[in-house]
Formats: C-alpha cells, structure tokens, sequence
C-alpha cells in the first residue's frame, strides 16, 4: 500500500495526469514455476557447496544435509506425481552433476520420441508440466 502511495506522488507530481492504479494478483501457476525454479538452484548450490566441502577440506556434510533433502522430496512428492518426481531426480542427482552432459534428454510422449532441453531448472519445468 506505502508503495502504491510514492508511485501516484511520484506519477502526479512529473505527469499531471488522471489516472487509477490497480494492483494484479500474481498469477499461481508463475509463483508455482517462480518457487520450483528458486527451489531447484538452491538444491544445485547445496550440493556444489558439499561436493566443494568434501573434495577440497575433507569435510563430509552429506549427513547433515541428507535430512533436508528428505524433507525437501516428500514436499514434491505431496505436489507432483512419478513421472515428475523421476524427472526431477534424474536432474537432480543424475545429470547435473555430469559435467560432459549436453543438457538435452529424449523424452517418450504417447508414440512420440522427442529431444527436449533440460539443463537449467527453467527447462525442468517446462518438461515435468509436459506430464500433468
């Protein structure tokens, strides 16, 4: 609201104009894919952060972390169904990791075989929503 405020000032004061300013809820399918997105990039630090940890210290937090994870899963277990969770592992713990992978998967669709992207989690998602 304290926003909505300084932006008609700020707009009143330069343009001189009438005008309405209407506020747009976001739409919940662009927060779902904004979360999932943000979710998956932590995962990837999280796991170039311990594998850093692991091979330059010596210092193994795999244990520590390994609870978060589960957490983690069972909440997108509660949200997608085995083809997405499948998906979702294999860029988690499969692909990613591959640092000679060229970012690309072949997909099975009904009686199609196509070559998809799947190298960022913006891709991921694209792909998993394939299989609603």
């Amino acid at each position: 609201m304290k926003d909505k405020k300084q932006l008609r000032n700020i707009l009143k004061n330069s343009l001189n104009l009438r005008f309405n300013i209407k506020s747009k809820r976001p739409d919940p399918e662009q927060v779902s894919k904004s979360l999932f997105i943000d979710t998956m990039k932590t995962m990837n630090d999280i796991q170039d952060r311990s594998s850093f940890l692991a091979q330059e210290m010596g210092i193994d937090i795999v244990g520590f972390e390994d609870r978060y994870f589960r957490v983690i899963e069972n909440l997108f277990k509660l949200n997608f169904n085995q083809e997405q969770l499948s998906l979702i592992q294999l860029y988690l713990y499969e692909l990613n990791p591959d640092k000679n992978w060229d970012g690309t998967i072949e997909l099975q669709l009904k009686e199609d075989t196509k070559v998809v992207s799947f190298k960022d989690p913006k891709d991921v998602w694209e792909v998993i929503n394939l299989f609603k």
